[in-house]
């Protein structure tokens, strides 16, 4: 797998977070039923499409051009198979596609799940929602609030080590110092810091706390920063002059060769759109290099996931 070259004042995309789905497929809880807990963090979804495929995704991108896309998995009730359809999808589009599958790294079936991802040959990272909200138990993703630390947890982390997959953590901001412990603890392991590190709060004292623990984790080699779901951090409403200095101070920590925009569709649909969220990324990085710019927007998620040429073998 080669990286595409991206030049140009507006920057060829590489969507670092997206998802593609099929309800009449896949079984996703969600649709079943109206969950809580999927509300507590984007509202009313009564609007989400029930599937979203390559051509509705280049629909809701408009006029960008797109080089590519992360697929991350759904939240369905069966991540295997969820993978194996992303893989024909993937197999069937000229859209080139890496892609995120599911794990528990707790679970003593483990090690049966990575072996049957690496059948997978666009599967090149994995992830865990770990998110653990101790004011709000609807905005819990994990079991326990202890799991960064746990030494089964811990230990089933170690089966990345001398593999290629990157690990995303998707943790909220309280928990990073718990991630920083993992992230130098296994200095083999490429972590993905996802959601830019998911502040749950917006006060001064918030963004300070915040973005020391964003700067040390910067400082580790390893690590990459994933900038998308701006709509669950900030709320569907959210205005630029709210969330740029955020953004900001995540490519003052990491770098921008160290992090990379997302789109979060189609959920970021719920709220302003796509290319509303891209001007703010573009106004943003304004004053970035034009290398620093194609890094944000597309060469880094490409070479981090190891994004595919497309079948003709240009970006």
């Amino acid at each position: 797998m080669s990286t595409p070259a991206f030049t140009g004042c507006r920057p060829m995309i590489v969507d670092a977070h997206a998802h593609l789905y099929d309800a009449r497929v896949n079984q996703h809880g969600i649709f079943q039923r109206r969950d809580p807990g999927f509300e507590a963090f984007v509202g009313d979804y009564a609007a989400l499409p029930r599937w979203f495929l390559p051509d509705d995704y280049r629909a809701a991108a408009g006029s960008r051009d797109i080089a590519g896309i992360i697929w991350h998995e759904f939240i369905s009730s069966d991540p295997v198979r969820e993978v194996a359809w992303a893989q024909q999808v993937a197999d069937a589009s000229d859209l080139p596609m890496a892609l995120v599958g599911l794990v528990d790294f707790a679970d003593p079936g483990l090690p049966e799940r990575l072996d049957t991802y690496h059948a997978f040959p666009n599967l090149t990272a994995v992830r865990q929602h770990l998110g653990w909200d101790a004011d709000n138990p609807l905005r819990r993703f994990a079991a326990r609030p202890d799991l960064l630390s746990d030494p089964q947890w811990l230990a089933g982390l170690t089966r990345l080590e001398g593999t290629s997959l990157r690990c995303g953590l998707e943790v909220f901001a309280p928990q990073l110092r718990d991630v920083l412990a993992v992230v130098r603890r296994h200095p083999r392991i490429g972590f993905t810091i996802a959601v830019m590190g998911w502040p749950l709060r917006s006060g001064p004292e918030d963004f300070r706390r915040w973005q020391d623990d964003m700067r040390a984790l910067g400082q580790c080699d390893n690590t990459c920063a994933s900038i998308s779901a701006i709509e669950c951090i900030f709320g569907m409403g959210w205005t630029a002059e709210q969330v740029a200095p955020w953004i900001t101070a995540v490519l003052e920590a990491f770098g921008p060769d160290r992090c990379m925009f997302g789109s979060h569709l189609p959920i970021t649909s719920l709220s302003h759109g796509f290319e509303r969220l891209y001007q703010l990324y573009d106004s943003t990085v304004a004053g970035l290099s034009d290398t620093e710019r194609d890094a944000v927007f597309g060469t880094t998620a490409s070479r981090w996931f190891r994004l595919p040429t497309r079948r003709d073998g240009n970006p």
